[in-house]
């Protein structure tokens, strides 16, 4: 099982940004609020999220960062 969250970490400009990243990919399924609002931002929400998973059986949970800040992916490594 492959689990999938939606991510940004960061300042509130680089969340920001993502949020509207988020709300424009997903305007098509005519839920783009909804998606957006469970974009995890927080170190204690990706890894209660990821915990959760793992407590379900995933194999893998990707972390999918709408944010286009290379400094992503540090901050997500010191997450986990």
């Amino acid at each position: 099982m492959v689990a999938q969250v939606n991510v940004a970490l960061g300042p509130g400009q680089v969340v920001d940004d993502a949020r509207a990243a988020m709300l424009a990919y997903y305007a098509f399924t005519g839920m783009a609020d909804r998606m957006a609002a469970g974009l995890l931002t927080t170190p204690t929400a990706i890894r209660d999220a990821v915990t959760a998973f793992d407590d379900l059986g995933a194999d893998e949970v990707m972390l999918y960062c709408h944010g286009v800040d290379p400094d992503q992916v540090d901050r997500l490594a010191d997450v986990l």
